[in-house]
């Protein structure tokens, strides 16, 4: 298992990190974009660097395999009148099951870039984590405060982090 997807994952266990997590996607961002830039300042990097390498990587596995997966799970929530929908379900849970192999599976090619990017000389993660964050958000086109809030909710459910 790898050290991000097992960071990630408990992470999100905490109280708040899910909300936040939902709204950075709302907002147009992918979330393994942003625990990657919070995974890779926590381990003592500075994810600026490979910023564009990790947006391209998550916007083409997004858009090719992990979106379709979700809209089918999403469609399975209502089958179609002739479906059996016990068998739907099954079907939702097994597709919810290849989804999040999916999500590792790009949480794999984040990590990876990370060992490329130098080390942080700064003192204040969270600083540089907001910067990385908003300078993401700006790619995007998302707004700059949903980067901000993401960052406060992180960091101030995560005291470990």
């Amino acid at each position: 298992m790898s050290a991000f997807w097992t960071f990630s994952v408990k992470l999100y266990g905490k109280d708040g990190v899910k909300t936040a997590c939902l709204a950075l996607q709302a907002a147009g961002m992918d979330v393994n974009v942003g625990l990657w830039i919070v995974w890779t300042v926590m381990n003592g990097r500075d994810p600026g660097p490979a910023l564009g390498q990790a947006v391209e990587l998550s916007a083409l596995w997004s858009a090719r395999v992990v979106k379709p997966l979700r809209m089918a799970r999403d469609h399975l929530k209502h089958p179609f009148a002739d479906v059996d929908p016990d068998a739907a379900t099954a079907l939702r849970q097994k597709v919810l099951t290849v989804e999040l192999e999916a999500e590792k599976l790009e949480q794999h090619g984040l990590e990876s870039l990370a060992q490329a990017c130098p080390e942080n000389r700064e003192d204040d993660r969270r600083a540089l984590v907001l910067r990385r964050l908003h300078e993401y958000a700006a790619r995007c086109g998302a707004p700059g405060d949903s980067a901000t809030a993401f960052v406060e909710n992180i960091f101030e459910t995560s005291k470990n982090v």
